[in-house]
């Protein structure tokens, strides 16, 4: 069972829901324009609202939230099963097999997962401190906080008294996440800026401090 979940699973987060979107409905190859990150967010800048839209749901609510759904309700698995799901769902998507081992950033597909786990106390708050008031009104750069979020995760597990499996996974995808900042897509690093790149990648998820220079440099 174990196996056989983690396979299936990496298999549905490898589809590379942004890349196919953009190739259907924007004739466009997103791994060539922008920031060159194959995820919604890339596309939504890019390629247009609508279309980073669609995707971002589709990775959210398909990929994330109803395969674990469907691992829960109609397979009845168990809570490590479900745990071997939700990471391997993110490796997937940020590691994808169909994009030679690249990817997205994972964190709609992750926003996803948190739902089919129907973690709502740290959903609510998350979204409504780092998404609506940070975002929204206090710093409009999105990978602040979504970082924020990241690290917040397992103290909100363990304020709301989470199961084991739980806080387990809000610290592995915490790691997963953080660990595709630093290696970006296999991006080098130039010589002589390695502190200032990975610092930029942790806290900004790019290499750069300028968001605009960063997503203009595929338009070279």
């Amino acid at each position: 069972m174990y196996f056989a979940v983690a396979f299936i699973c990496y298999l549905i987060g490898s589809i590379p829901t942004s890349f196919i979107a953009g190739k259907l409905f924007a004739n466009l190859d997103i791994r060539t324009i922008g920031s060159r990150n194959v995820g919604s967010s890339n596309l939504l800048i890019s390629g247009g609202k609508t279309v980073g839209i669609i995707a971002g749901v589709l990775d959210c609510f398909i990929k994330g939230a109803a395969t674990i759904i469907f691992l829960d309700i109609y397979i009845s698995a168990s809570a490590y099963v479900l745990l071997v799901g939700t990471v391997t769902l993110i490796l997937g998507h940020n590691w994808s097999i169909f994009m030679s081992f690249k990817g997205g950033r994972g964190i709609a597909t992750a926003y996803g997962t948190l739902i089919g786990l129907q973690m709502w106390e740290p959903l609510l708050l998350i979204t409504v401190i780092f998404g609506v008031v940070g975002r929204g009104y206090v710093y409009k750069d999105s990978a602040v906080w979504c970082l924020g979020a990241i690290v917040s995760l397992p103290l909100l597990c363990f304020v709301f008294g989470y199961e084991k499996q739980v806080m387990i996974y809000s610290l592995l995808l915490g790691c997963i996440l953080i660990l595709k900042r630093l290696i970006s897509n296999y991006d080098a690093i130039p010589k002589g800026a390695v502190k200032t790149t990975l610092i930029n990648r942790v806290i900004f998820d790019r290499d750069i401090f300028s968001k605009d220079s960063w997503i203009k440099r595929g338009l070279v």
